[in-house]
């Protein structure tokens, strides 16, 4: 018959129970969210105290060795039930953690004290016992696609055989009458401290397995997230140095992961972007704070692009930044898309030439620079001769093309520092900057009118204009850009009256 000396046997129970209550307060303070370890860990410790008491029965009272180490026992199983119904997000049993161990002291005070029977207290404690670990069984298998299953099997086969042992004790001692005490070695008890010595240390190992399945699965989801993330992804230490890249990094980038590993993101920059813009990010970053914005980056095949980012640190539990990571989206299109839209708002689609409203910010500036420098400006109104008749006669087909043949040769006619705008059905405005003298803008007009009088060659057709030109001088005839405006547009209605095909000067 196998024997084992059974207080031997709760000693290295007591033993086994501190070292699992050690490990899972460890696993408790490592998490960062409520999952239930914390009841793994207050039931552990719940159990190594009982284990504690237990072992020390004849050298403490009974009410401590006996009753209270007994409760404490169903107690500790229970606390960690609880903590796998949160675990696997079911509801807890609040009547079983209550009831049971009410029941139970209870029953051990009763039976120890006033009917002493200890089959009666045997069958209560293992009855607890394994009512505790069905529980604990079935939810651990209820929850069929869990990431977690695997493990979830371990624990539920460890509370199983727990269990199922109590189980054939409480059958034992329901056909069998105990005449020795409780210390005494049985083959029986022997077998249920072995099996509970392997359950204690089984729960330990399988709950931190469980724990950890599952942030494994977490992090093995996010991991693929970053992977399969359309947006580029970049993670850094805090001295900048490149660590990891996803796919969509190298694809719009065209670098190899091997390539930036090490290196510093500034591979990609560009001389565009102002150094200034580069230091406010660090210094948002240094304060622990997340940057946003935009950068003009350069691709390895020397193509320029736009994107948008998000860097945050990356903080561990103590606070400490351990990285940056980078969310980069490449808004290129983006870029382009709002530059048509801003050039279709301030520009003539038919032309191309500035519309009426950005060039009267450029009037606006050349005013500005006129009286700095203390020179000219100059605004000149240009009405095409005669345009009617051409879209009346030829179409407005070459209308149109007549029109875009004017812009033309209005801009070969001035600066690259004047501007030339379409304001108007057949009217223009000529903005010119910086100049000397009158003569100088009388110069332009004449070439203007001789420009446009000469033929264009339309579809075939021979087509002839002319212009007429009113000019307002700044700071001549006035010094805001509606006065010039109006007086130059006064003075191309006077030529008009005139004859046309000439220019006319403002009256100051």
């Amino acid at each position: 018959m196998f024997e084992l000396d059974n207080r031997t046997l709760l000693l290295v129970t007591a033993l086994i129970s501190i070292g699992s209550a050690i490990a899972l307060i460890a696993l408790w303070r490592a998490q960062t969210k409520p999952n239930g370890a914390g009841y793994w860990a207050a039931g552990m410790s719940t159990i190594a105290l009982a284990g504690i008491l237990i072992s020390n029965r004849g050298i403490i009272p009974d009410l401590f060795s006996l009753v209270i180490a007994n409760t404490l026992f169903v107690l500790g199983f229970l606390l960690i039930s609880r903590g796998l119904r949160i675990f696997t997000d079911q509801p807890v049993l609040t009547y079983l953690d209550v009831g049971l161990p009410t029941i139970s002291i209870i029953g051990f005070s009763y039976f120890h004290y006033h009917q002493p029977d200890l089959n009666i207290r045997v069958i209560i404690i293992s009855t607890a016992f394994a009512i505790t670990c069905a529980t604990a069984t079935m939810t651990m298998l209820n929850n069929k696609q869990a990431p977690w299953r695997s493990a979830g099997i371990a624990v539920a086969i460890v509370f199983a055989v727990f269990g199922i042992a109590h189980a054939i004790r409480v059958l034992v001692a329901l056909f069998h009458s105990f005449e020795h005490s409780f210390m005494h070695p049985t083959v029986t008890s022997s077998y249920v401290f072995l099996v509970g010595i392997f359950a204690l240390g089984g729960m330990a190992i399988t709950l931190i397995l469980l724990t950890y399945s599952t942030l494994e699965s977490e992090l093995r989801i996010v991991s693929q997230a970053v992977k399969q993330s359309a947006s580029s992804v970049v993670i850094t230490d805090t001295s900048g140095n490149i660590q990891y890249v996803n796919p969509a990094f190298t694809e719009k980038t065209g670098y190899q992961i091997e390539e930036v590993l090490g290196e510093n993101p500034r591979i990609l920059r560009t001389d565009e972007t102002d150094p200034e813009h580069y230091k406010a990010l660090w210094h948002c970053l240094a304060a622990g704070e997340t940057w946003r914005g935009e950068f003009h980056n350069r691709k390895k095949n020397g193509e320029l692009f736009w994107e948008i980012a998000s860097i945050a640190p990356v903080k561990q539990r103590n606070g400490v930044v351990s990285h940056y990571v980078a969310i980069k989206e490449d808004i290129t299109a983006l870029k382009k898309a709002e530059a048509r839209i801003l050039h279709m708002a301030n520009h003539d689609a038919l032309t191309g030439l500035p519309s009426r409203r950005l060039a009267r910010d450029r009037l606006q500036s050349a005013l500005a620079a006129a009286k700095r420098n203390k020179l000219k400006a100059a605004v000149m109104f240009v009405d095409i001769d005669g345009f009617k008749d051409v879209n009346d006669t030829l179409g407005h087909d070459v209308g149109d093309n007549v029109l875009k043949e004017t812009a033309a040769r209005l801009r070969d006619t001035v600066r690259e520092v004047d501007t030339v705008a379409r304001v108007g059905g057949d009217e223009f405005w000529i903005i010119l900057s910086d100049f000397e003298s009158k003569s100088s803008a009388i110069k332009i007009a004449e070439k203007i009118i001789d420009t446009l009088a000469t033929p264009y060659q339309v579809e075939d057709n021979e087509v002839q204009i002319s212009a007429s030109v009113g000019i307002a001088l700044y700071p001549d005839h006035a010094t805001s850009a509606q006065g010039l405006i109006k007086l130059a547009d006064q003075a191309m209605y006077k030529i008009k009256r005139k004859g046309k095909n000439n220019y006319a000067i403002a009256d100051s």
